[in-house]
C-alpha cells in the first residue's frame, strides 16, 4: 500500500473509552462498495458537531458503509485539504483568549483526484511552521506534495554544488526522515525530483 492513514476505530477513542461518549465535534470515516469491486470504493468522511461517536458512526452504517469506521482526533486539531478545491476544514482556535500564535499540530489528510485532463506534473516543496535550520545528528523532516504517479530523488545542494545525495530513490509519498550527518549551513536547499524527469522538482531552502 502507497498510502495509509494511521489512526483507530471509533469505538476505540478516547472521548469514548474514557469520556463516557460525549458529544462533541468528531471526523469519522469509512468506505462505501457500491460496485461490487474490491479496491474500488468509495471514501466516506463526515464531520458532527454536538453529536457522539456513536451516532456518527450509525450515521455511516445507514449510508451502506460495512466496513470499519474510524476517526481521527478533535475537531479544532484537524486539516482536511483537497488539491482541487484547498482547504476543506481547517485546524481553529477553541476559545478568543487563545494564542493564534500557538498552533496545535493539525491531523493532515489529503486527496488527490484522477482525472483525463493533462495536467502539468509539479513538486510543491514547503514546512508548515517557520524556517528550521537542519542540524546535524538529528532528524528532520522533508516534506512536499505532488502529482506525480513515481518515485523522486532526494538532494542536498549549495548553489550548484551538490553536497549530499541523501535518497537516490524514495517512494513518492510526501514525507521522508533525513538525519544528516553534515554540519548543515543556512542557504543550503533540498531538492526533491521526479526519478524519471529530473526536470520536474521542488526546492526547499534551509
Amino acid at each position: 500500500m502507497k498510502n495509509a492513514i494511521v489512526t483507530y476505530l471509533y469505538s476505540d477513542h478516547p472521548a469514548k473509552v474514557l469520556a463516557q461518549n460525549q458529544a462533541n465535534k468528531y471526523q469519522v470515516i469509512g468506505t462505501l462498495n457500491k460496485d461490487g469491486v474490491k479496491g474500488d470504493e468509495l471514501l466516506l468522511i463526515i464531520t458532527v458537531n454536538q453529536a457522539t461517536l456513536d451516532e456518527a458512526a450509525d450515521l455511516l452504517r445507514k449510508l451502506g458503509v460495512k466496513s470499519d469506521i474510524i476517526t481521527v482526533d478533535g475537531g479544532r486539531s484537524t486539516y482536511l485539504f483537497n488539491s482541487q478545491s484547498g482547504n476543506i476544514i481547517v485546524p481553529q482556535l477553541s476559545n478568543s483568549q487563545e494564542d493564534p500564535a500557538l498552533r496545535h499540530l493539525p491531523h493532515y489528510l489529503g486527496f488527490r483526484k484522477k482525472t483525463k485532463n493533462q495536467v502539468a506534473l509539479k513538486i510543491l516543496s514547503s514546512q508548515p511552521v517557520k524556517k528550521v535550520l537542519a542540524k546535524k545528528d538529528q532528524p528532520y523532516l522533508i516534506l512536499w506534495r505532488d502529482n506525480l504517479n513515481g518515485d523522486v530523488s532526494i538532494k542536498l545542494y549549495d548553489g550548484n554544488k551538490l553536497i549530499q545525495n541523501i535518497s537516490s530513490r524514495t517512494a513518492s509519498d510526501g514525507v521522508y526522515e533525513w538525519t544528516p550527518r553534515i554540519s548543515v549551513k543556512e542557504g543550503y536547499f533540498i531538492r526533491i525530483s521526479s526519478w524519471k524527469d529530473r526536470n520536474i522538482f521542488g526546492q526547499l531552502q534551509l
